[in-house]
Order: structure tokens, then C-alpha cells, then sequence
């Protein structure tokens, strides 16, 4: 006969059943009142005892108030654990949390009880960090802090109050720059024929994020035409991440959609696409299956400076490219809007305007008609006609 290892605590019991299976015995108030429950465990012996612990937490009347940071261990980390596994929440955004909870939180409230939180404390804290710092750890704690108040511990937020922040003058400056339209083809010209070019198409004449140029593969890409117009039609509905990872997914389920290009930048990318297979990304430097992030904003800006090209970082792109929509293309913000990946304002643009893609292939093919300013730059000539290549591919696709 097997002989059971119990261990006791002042409030439950942790009984072996068999090798892994632990039977957790504690007092917990039901719908028939206070009374004596149970629940099966597998896993190791510290296992079953953390969980005897948060059973404690959560039935115990003589339980301790949680503190910040069971309240993190204990709820909130596997709450978005498991938003990522199941796709509500994107993995950067989990990495983003941890970084604000162990750079800035962690070291002043992790051992603090819920219901001793001053909101004079609070302030002072928050005039010791930066103003970016500040606005996510407030973010982060208010989250979390609704966790106790769901499970009855306290009855106010003390984060959700509005606090003085820092001064704006903390937030670190960061390079904002756009380029002009002749600018664009100065940039096009010195990443022409570099393994970081179909990445930089994307970006500057299609608008894409980066994780999400570098995540484009040839089958993504279909060229054909719209009031003579060569339009390259790129399904996004990957990326590669911050952290060099594949992600069949985009930042959210509004950014997987179809972008355009048109014009010789259109016609380039299918030109590149065609050489390709199917299933190999776009943009990936020798011997690799695709390129990461950071290796390709230091690769680009390298290309600008050694070519005497004004530097900008290579997420500025996608800020020409909006810029250069509405101002040079003459755009409405409601056709832009979705071509970037963005939700529509209000119930309409969320739920019922549903354009199809002939409508902005139609739109886009109009306006850049009257204004082809990715066609004029003089290097293009040097490179032969590509409208016949352009052509071609589009047969070819159809």
C-alpha cells in the first residue's frame, strides 16, 4: 500500500496522492458558506504548496493582504501569458511589461501590501523617474491593482487617481525627421541592389512597419495595372519581431491587410519578388533566411551616410510615406488610415466601411497618375526599361 506524504500548514493541507498528483485540502466560502474544499495538483511538492498559498490568498479570512508583487506573480504575469498564447496579446507588448515592472517597479513597491499604498508615496516616486518611465509604470500598476480590488481586498485603485507627472523636458529627444520626395529617391538610390532594398520599398512607398517589410515573402507579392499605372499588390500577415522571431501575426488584427505600391517602386518589388520562391522572404541578407530589426536599421543608415544621403532612422520611412500620401498624393485620412494597418474612428470605421482592395488600388492608381513622383528620379533611366519587366510579371501573375 502506497503511504501518503502530507504536508500541513496552519490554514491547508498538501497530501501526496501518487508520484506528481498532489490533493490540496483548505477552508474556502462556497455557496453553501464556509466550508472545507479540495483540489488536485500535479506537478512537484513546492508547486502544489504555492498553490495551497494563493488558494489562502484568495479564501482564507485570515489571509494577509497581497502585496505588489504577489499581485504580479501570481495574477497579472499569468493572465498575459496567457493573452499571448492565445493571440490577444502580442509577445513585445508582454517583454515591455517585464521590462517596466523589473526596471522601475519591482524595487519600490514588489514588497508593499495593496492596502498600504499612500497616494503621497506614490507622487514622490513618480518625480523620480523619467516622464516615459512614469506614464508606464502607472500604466502597468493600474492593471495590476485591479486584480485585488476583482478579488475584494481593497476597494479603490490608489494608481487610477491623476498624478503630476514629470516635467516633458525628461522624455529623450529622438531623431524625427522625414525626407522630401526628392530626398526619397536619393535614399532609394543608395539601397538599390542592397539585400535591405524590397524592406525599404515597403517601408517608404508602401508604408509598412518594419518588423512587417522584413516580413513580407515573395508569394505576398502580385503586380498589375490600374489607369496604366503599375500596381504591386503585398498581403501583410506576418512580421518579424524585436526579438528576431518569426510571428504569423501582426502588432494587431487591423494591421494584417493589403498594402499597395505603385509606379516604378511597384514594379521593382515584383521584379524581386518574381527571382524569388514563393515561400523566401523579401528581404534577408546572404545566408540567411530573413534579416533582423536591428541589423537592418544599422545597415540602412550606414548606406545613407556612405553615400552622403541625409540620415534619418529607417522607421522615418514609414512617416514619409503618410506624409507623402496625404500631401503629395492628395489622399483622404480615411483611405490612408487602413492602408497603414490603423482601426477606423468610431462604431462606421471599426465594424461597417469595408472598402474592398480594387477601391484603393483605384485610388492610389489616380492620384499617383497625376502625381508619379517615385517615377521621375533620373538614376531610374540607368536602369533600363523597367515597364516592360513590370509587364511581364504582371502576365505572369494573372
Amino acid at each position: 500500500m502506497q503511504v501518503k506524504k502530507r504536508m500541513r500548514s496552519d490554514w491547508g493541507t498538501v497530501t501526496q496522492v501518487r508520484k506528481g498528483v498532489w490533493r490540496l485540502r483548505f477552508w474556502a466560502e462556497t455557496d453553501k458558506g464556509y466550508r472545507r474544499c479540495s483540489e488536485t495538483v500535479r506537478g512537484t511538492r513546492r508547486q502544489a504548496g504555492d498553490r495551497l498559498a494563493e488558494l489562502r490568498v484568495l479564501h482564507g479570512h485570515d489571509a494577509p493582504c497581497p502585496t505588489v508583487g504577489t499581485c504580479w506573480r501570481q495574477w497579472y504575469l499569468p493572465d498575459r501569458t496567457r493573452m499571448v498564447e492565445q493571440g490577444d496579446l502580442a509577445p513585445a507588448s508582454l517583454v515591455q511589461y517585464q521590462s517596466t515592472w523589473r526596471c522601475h517597479v519591482s524595487m519600490r513597491w514588489d514588497s508593499v501590501p495593496v492596502d498600504k499604498i499612500r497616494t503621497l508615496e506614490v507622487q514622490q516616486w513618480l518625480f523620480g523617474l523619467r516622464r516615459v518611465a512614469a506614464e508606464a509604470s502607472l500604466h502597468l500598476l493600474r492593471q495590476l491593482l485591479d486584480y485585488p480590488i476583482r478579488f475584494g481586498f481593497i476597494a479603490n485603485n490608489p494608481f487610477s487617481i491623476r498624478y503630476l507627472l514629470p516635467s516633458r523636458s525628461t522624455i529623450d529627444k529622438r531623431e524625427d525627421g522625414v525626407w522630401s520626395t526628392r530626398e526619397l529617391g536619393e535614399v532609394w538610390h543608395a539601397c538599390h541592389k542592397t539585400w535591405f532594398e524590397p524592406a525599404m520599398l515597403l517601408a517608404g512607398f508602401g508604408g509598412c512597419r518594419v518588423g512587417e517589410a522584413l516580413g513580407v515573402r515573395a508569394g505576398d507579392v502580385r503586380l498589375d495595372y490600374a489607369c496604366n499605372v503599375p500596381i504591386a499588390f503585398v498581403r501583410i500577415e506576418r512580421q518579424i519581431s524585436a526579438q528576431a522571431e518569426e510571428a504569423d501575426r501582426t502588432k494587431n488584427r487591423w494591421s494584417t491587410r493589403t498594402t499597395f505600391l505603385a509606379g516604378r517602386p511597384a514594379v521593382r518589388l515584383a521584379a524581386i519578388a518574381k527571382v524569388r520562391g514563393a515561400d523566401e522572404y523579401l528581404t534577408h541578407p546572404e545566408h540567411r533566411p530573413y534579416g533582423t530589426q536591428r541589423e537592418l536599421r544599422r545597415a540602412f543608415v550606414e548606406s545613407l551616410e556612405s553615400h552622403e544621403v541625409k540620415a534619418h532612422l529607417f522607421k522615418n520611412l514609414r512617416k514619409t510615406w503618410q506624409t507623402n500620401m496625404r500631401w503629395v498624393l492628395r489622399l483622404p485620412p480615411w483611405v490612408i488610415e487602413p492602408m497603414m494597418g490603423h482601426v477606423g474612428q468610431g462604431v462606421t470605421g471599426r465594424y461597417y466601411d469595408k472598402p474592398s482592395e480594387l477601391v484603393f488600388c483605384q485610388m492610389l492608381a489616380e492620384a499617383w497618375a497625376e502625381h508619379p513622383f517615385g517615377d521621375t528620379y533620373g538614376w531610374l533611366d540607368e536602369m533600363g526599361s523597367w515597364d516592360d519587366l513590370g509587364r511581364a510579371a504582371a502576365r505572369t501573375s494573372r
